[in-house]
């Protein structure tokens, strides 16, 4: 879903849209103590939290970005993101990167068609040493280009993937990446970016472990397990080796030196533990739940309510219930990758004038998608994994009159956290309650090393039906809390998200703290409490 279309079709569509491009973004409040115009507090916030790694920080505060690339009139457009950091926004930029094309001379290519897109925006992030992003389409589909060890269908689409063809291809896949016209202007006019994130929609399909002859990743036996993880390893050297040919191609020194290589999903499966069938496809294997997070740099992980499924932000077969699987993944990613990139990308099912629109879906259930629901949703992911960046997901085609106002919700969530001292305190060294007590609901065909991971962070509340729940089960509040420092001067944050309820006061138990009464709102609610406070009738709402 994530990939643009080719030029042709683009610049059909382009010269036949109408209207006038729209100025975004609302001006940023002033932080308290704190000097500068908007437009510089957030140059230096951005600069400061792309940073690899701060020292002394665990998690660095987030930033906001998006897929959509703004190619097309009323899009995220480059020049748009520029005035929204000119406003204060918190936004690493992006840029839309097309396939490269195979032959530039043959092919007649020129670069003014980009220089047009790119050249207002790249001057403005040179000129202030800003980081960028480019969202692509799938790298791998340049593979039957460079070998015919990779062939194609009749319909010129590349056929699924398998770990077992040459490894040479994959080198030159990178290097043809690297070679495209507009990367090499974009070099020339900024060769020095403190980070450049290189974004793959990684969406090629891939043989199914069946077809590779893999045992499930249930199947504990020597065999199957020496099996999965030789193949795992397969994919790592093939994907290690296209990265290392995409940093090789490079020309600027500076972009070779800073460039992260990311890919979408390139994690583990969201439905892990919630049907029996989720294990055919797995490549688990002891101390490394799948293969994918040691192939990449990082990962873009999705956090979708989808258009082609029955789920909601307000049932147990929800994007907050299933995003709990990455919390003890990530952990064992970073023992071994501790800069590991991880950012989260999300979406609520709308697409526009189709009948799988999950506004439909949520009108047949007498419920309205508002921005304030989509922006209480994005925000548990963003407090129950804590990640770099929240890139929001539009297709190509969709426009900022229709969905600016939900992709506020994201950049307000990301603004709370820089502005505010008390989140921006939780955020950075809070450290996330696990709730031993019931178990996360997704257990199906799990083996014993991730059964035993803690995976369940929802707070216990009365609010909420009563165990065991099922898929549909309806729950009226999804609280979650970070605590700081010890006993006896504890502290606590509770997040809680209401889909429903536009603002309601509820019952919670933090695993090893006290019973509390927190504010839960469809927007989304932080109450602070603080170990010996009465309660629970004092209380501290912050950040709201």
């Amino acid at each position: 879903m994530r990939h643009s279309g080719d030029r042709r079709a683009r610049s059909r569509l382009l010269g036949a849209a109408l209207g006038v491009l729209l100025a975004g973004g609302t001006a940023g409040a002033q932080i308290p103590g704190s000097g500068g115009t908007p437009e510089q507090r957030a140059i230096a916030a951005i600069l400061q939290d792309s940073s690899p790694r701060i020292p002394g920080e665990e998690h660095p505060l987030p930033l906001a970005a998006s897929w959509n690339g703004g190619r097309m009139p009323l899009g995220f457009s480059p020049d748009w993101q520029v005035e929204q950091i000119r406003d204060g926004r918190y936004l690493l930029p992006w840029f839309e990167l097309e396939m490269p094309p195979a032959d530039p001379v043959r092919e007649g290519y020129s670069t003014v068609g980009d220089a047009l897109y790119f050249r207002s925006a790249i001057r403005y992030l040179a000129r202030n040493h800003l980081p960028l992003s480019f969202v692509t389409t799938t790298w791998e589909r340049l593979l039957p280009r460079v070998s015919a060890a990779y062939p194609t269908d009749a319909q010129g689409n590349p056929l699924p993937l398998s770990p077992f063809g040459p490894i040479a291809p994959w080198y030159q896949v990178g290097r043809a990446w690297a070679q495209d016209p507009s990367l090499r202007m974009l070099q020339a006019i900024y060769p020095d970016p403190p980070l450049v994130l290189f974004v793959s929609d990684n969406e090629s399909p891939k043989v199914t472990p069946d077809n590779a002859k893999v045992a499930p990743g249930t199947d504990g036996s020597p065999q199957a397990i020496t099996r999965r993880r030789a193949i795992g390893n397969d994919w790592i050297a093939r994907y290690r080796s296209m990265i290392q040919g995409f940093r090789d191609g490079l020309q600027a020194p500076g972009w070779r030196a800073h460039s992260v290589f990311i890919g979408y999903d390139a994690f583990v499966t969201p439905a892990m533990g919630r049907w029996q069938d989720w294990a055919g496809d797995s490549l688990h294997v002891p101390g490394r739940t799948e293969p994918w997070p040691y192939a990449w740099e990082g990962a873009s992980v999705s956090y979708y309510v989808h258009n082609w499924a029955p789920d909601s932000d307000s049932i147990v077969w929800s994007p907050q219930i299933e995003a709990m699987n990455d919390v003890p993944v990530l952990s064992e990613v970073r023992r071994t990758e501790p800069d590991f990139w991880f950012e989260l990308s999300t979406w609520d099912g709308q697409e526009p004038d189709q009948p799988t629109d999950k506004l439909l879906y949520y009108a047949a259930h007498g419920q309205k998608l508002t921005p304030a629901r989509y922006g209480g949703m994005v925000q548990f992911g963003m407090w129950l994994l804590r990640p770099r960046v929240v890139r929001e997901f539009r297709n190509w085609t969709d426009q900022r009159l229709r969905f600016e106002p939900y992709f506020d919700r994201i950049t307000d969530a990301v603004a709370r956290i820089h502005r505010d001292p008390v989140l921006r305190n939780f955020w950075r060294r809070g450290r996330l309650v696990a709730n031993p007590a019931g178990g996360h609901p997704y257990e199906t065909a799990l083996p014993p090393e991730l059964a035993s991971r803690p995976r369940w962070f929802l707070l216990d509340s009365p609010a909420n039906p009563p165990r065991p729940w099922q898929l549909t089960t309806p729950l009226a509040v999804y609280p979650l809390a970070l605590v700081r420092g010890r006993a006896p001067h504890r502290e606590w944050l509770v997040y809680a998200f209401s889909p429903l309820q536009r603002s309601m006061d509820v019952p919670v138990r933090i695993p090893g703290g006290p019973r509390v009464i927190v504010r839960a709102a469809r927007g989304g609610a932080f109450t602070r409490i603080r170990e010996g406070t009465p309660l629970p009738v004092a209380r501290e709402v912050v950040g709201n």
